[in-house]
């Protein structure tokens, strides 16, 4: 993979390029980059060209802004695309990088192709109890930081993602006409109804629980990722 930068009005963004065919667009998660997908890479430059995004905030790209949003970091996507020239992407998305490719797929769905979303939910009290309990304590742990702290602002920025700013509702995931995959583990950090109930809003949507999965299923075990994407790609 190639690294290559987009400079836009609020700072630069980071990416990894590879492989050649039908545009994918892989986004990782809170508080990670795109290097969550590195055992990934080599699979799927066999069948795509690959765009592996350090969204905003995150990684290797610059935070720019005081309020970090969804909304934001799709416009970070649109100008990725208008830069790579690209008409349609497919996304496959984990964490909030699949809450991410929900909100892109309801608002922007002329842009597309397909999703995955691994682990995802549209509501912020969508997790599991305990997880739910850690986002909590660990947001009151960065509001107590002083505020001379030159990292707070940023790391508030990125953690309301999961808290505040999750901009996706029921009628959201009702407009989505993309053709969805949702995935998520036995074991995940988000509730099993959470991931029923997307299922059941996006119409024509598949589901698949990945027996004794985590939450970062595809990193234990990056061929049961393949197996379903490879099933999923075909069908469409």
């Amino acid at each position: 993979m190639k690294g290559k930068s987009l400079k836009t009005r609020k700072g630069k963004l980071y990416y990894q390029v590879g492989g050649t065919g039908d545009a994918l667009l892989l986004l990782h998660g809170n508080g990670e980059s795109s290097d969550i997908f590195a055992k990934q890479f080599p699979f799927f430059k066999k069948h795509f060209k690959v765009y592996a995004l350090d969204t905003r905030g995150h990684g290797k790209s610059d935070l720019g802004v005081e309020r970090l949003t969804f909304k934001q970091i799709a416009e970070d996507v649109l100008e990725l695309l208008e830069k790579e020239r690209i008409q349609r992407v497919h996304v496959l998305g984990f964490s909030d990088g699949g809450n991410l490719g929900l909100y892109f797929a309801a608002h922007h769905p002329e842009r597309s192709a397909s999703l995955i979303a691994m682990g995802a939910n549209y509501e912020a009290d969508g997790l599991t109890d305990a997880c739910n309990d850690e986002t909590l304590e660990r947001y009151e742990e960065l509001l107590a930081l002083p505020d001379n702290d030159p990292d707070k602002i940023h790391r508030l920025c990125v953690h309301n993602l999961m808290l505040e700013e999750l901009d996706l509702s029921a009628d959201a995931l009702r407009s989505i006409q993309t053709p969805t995959l949702l995935l998520a583990g036995e074991f995940d950090l988000i509730r099993d109804d959470q991931t029923e109930a997307m299922h059941r809003l996006i119409s024509g949507s598949q589901k698949y629980i990945v027996p004794g999965g985590s939450h970062g299923f595809f990193v234990d075990n990056p061929k049961v990722l393949e197996r379903l994407a490879k099933k999923f790609y075909t069908s469409l």
